[in-house]
């Protein structure tokens, strides 16, 4: 990935700082006869190459929006549903009710790679590539679930529960190469690609009735609780920096779970104008900002302050279907036309400045000082308890006696001469061993109370102290530093490039170092926690 695309991920992902549509939405004027979009994408290496697509044909702009062309059109009576570009091999995929299309020349020539077996597997609901196995795309339509290994020449059906089959749509998770998050008509299902099994996490018979609790006193009086007898969810969305935070949307608003699954709490409908969302996009990480396509416009959903607002300032509120987002641009895919805003980070209220508590709060996900000082003298051999160690063994030395063991062994020989008379005379001789075994044990007691070891453990304990401060001093500096570069980061980023790869290489430095420090106990305590 290049480098500019590399630092536009690092700078939406940047704990910390809310992002916010900073001026009014403009409408894009892409074709003459167009007004309807059903489906936008953005290439995430490329930002500056959109593709948008009403229900018939696909446009696309090279230029950020400014100028558009005719790529294809769908063929006979199919219509559009999804999108998926990719511009590093040009490759575009177009879903459509009669399967999918695709470009691997950059729209200048189209064919249909994926027909299905049926017309339910003829129905493309959506089309994704993996964002880390490059070449991999991944297709869900009204019959199963697909995947290409070949950027989406060939394609191979995937093993999945059979209520999963009527895809909805789907979600990657950024930690764990091979796992899904696979909403269906009947709920969410998460699992691995290759491998499987796959788990229900969320039943639709669960939200099929409102629950009074999660209604508001507004949603009451508006009848919304009526709007959309039948409950129908629509998208997938993950926390990147807390894959066990879930977001689930549908006709009836949004629901959330903090512990990947296993439990879900409807979020709070205050602020939301429509609670039929189709489409999330999670547009920054830590805190996460959700954007919602509602069937009355945008709106924006904050997780930290539980809020909700609506970002239609220049919109029609005809109903959305889809959005994207590049570093600083939301696109928005109508009922009234495509629509394009300047997003930015949200500054700083001069009346409500965040708190020192509540900036530090973005770094909980990290090891806490304490934590890093323990791995450090782990790691370094000097725990205060190694000397007490030796200390305790070296009392307990005189417990066990000193062994002396002896073997002696003693062999002779004597001859003599019985006498008769010549030749009537004989030579006796005799041979007498001997063999003896001497043990010997002694206790040496007034080793309990001092010997000689402790002087040299004393020795040895006062280098350690002296190994150890110096240890404890270098890891407490640079956990601090660290710490102070994300915070400067975090409230005044330098707006020169230079100057902000200068600081993230230092700050990868910073790391490196505490790594170094600790045994790499500092990076992988980090996604440990990631992954919870």
């Amino acid at each position: 990935m290049p480098l500019a695309a590399v630092l536009l991920v690092w700078l939406l992902s940047w704990p910390g700082v809310a992002h916010a549509v900073s001026s009014s939405w403009e409408r894009i004027e892409v074709g003459s006869s167009e007004r309807a979009f059903v489906a936008v994408a953005v290439d995430p290496t490329s930002p500056e190459l959109i593709v948008a697509a009403s229900r018939h044909t696909l446009y696309e702009s090279s230029d950020g929006g400014r100028r558009w062309r005719a790529r294809f059109r769908a063929p006979g009576v199919a219509t559009i549903s999804t999108l998926a570009v990719e511009s590093a091999h040009a490759v575009i995929l177009v879903g459509t009710d009669r399967g999918l299309f695709a470009s691997f020349d950059g729209g200048a020539r189209w064919s249909r790679v994926f027909r299905g077996a049926n017309e339910r597997e003829a129905q493309c609901t959506a089309v994704a590539f993996h964002p880390l196995q490059h070449g991999t795309a991944l297709l869900g339509t009204h019959g199963g679930l697909f995947i290409s290994s070949d950027r989406g020449r060939h394609w191979k059906n995937v093993r999945i529960p059979h209520a999963a089959r009527e895809v909805v749509h789907f979600a990657f998770d950024p930690h764990a190469l091979d796992r899904l998050y696979l909403l269906a008509a009947e709920g969410l299902f998460i699992g691995s690609l290759a491998r499987g099994p796959w788990e229900q996490r969320f039943r639709l018979a669960q939200a099929e009735a409102v629950d009074p609790e999660a209604l508001s006193e507004a949603d009451v009086q508006d009848g919304t609780e009526e709007e959309h007898p039948a409950h129908r969810l629509s998208a997938v969305a993950l926390d990147p920096q807390h894959p066990l935070t879930l977001y689930l949307a549908g006709t009836r608003g949004l629901r959330l779970s903090v512990d990947g699954g296993t439990s879900w709490r409807q979020a709070t409908r205050i602020g939301l104008e429509s609670h039929a969302i189709r489409r999330l996009l999670p547009y920054q990480r830590s805190p996460l900002v959700l954007y919602a396509a509602t069937s009355r416009g945008v709106a924006r959903y904050d997780p930290a302050r539980e809020r909700w607002q609506a970002v239609t300032k220049g919109l029609s509120t005809a109903p959305t279907h889809d959005l994207a987002a590049s570093a600083d641009r939301l696109w928005a895919a109508t009922d009234e036309g495509l629509y394009r805003a300047q997003v930015a980070p949200d500054p700083f209220s001069e009346s409500e400045p965040p708190s020192a508590r509540e900036l530090l709060a973005n770094f909980t996900f990290e090891p806490t000082m304490a934590d890093v000082r323990e791995a450090a003298i782990r790691y370094a051999e000097v725990h205060p308890d190694k000397i007490r160690q030796w200390r305790r063994q070296a009392a307990l030395r005189a417990l066990f006696p000193a062994v002396e063991i002896g073997v002696d062994h003693d062999r002779t020989r004597r001859a003599s001469i019985d006498e008769g008379t010549f030749p009537k005379f004989q030579i006796i001789e005799t041979d007498n061993r001997d063999a003896g075994l001497n043990v010997s044990v002694k206790w040496e007691l007034g080793d309990l109370l001092w010997n000689d070891d402790q002087t040299s453990i004393d020795v040895r304990s006062k280098l350690m102290v002296q190994l150890r401060d110096d240890i404890v001093d270098e890891v407490t500096r640079i956990y601090f530093e660290r710490r102070r570069l994300q915070v400067a980061l975090l409230t005044d980023p330098p707006s020169d490039q230079q100057a902000m790869l200068e600081k993230e290489l230092r700050l990868q430095e910073l790391t490196a170092l505490m790594d170094g420090l600790t045994g790499g106990y500092f990076s992988n305590t980090v996604k440990v926690n990631d992954n919870r």
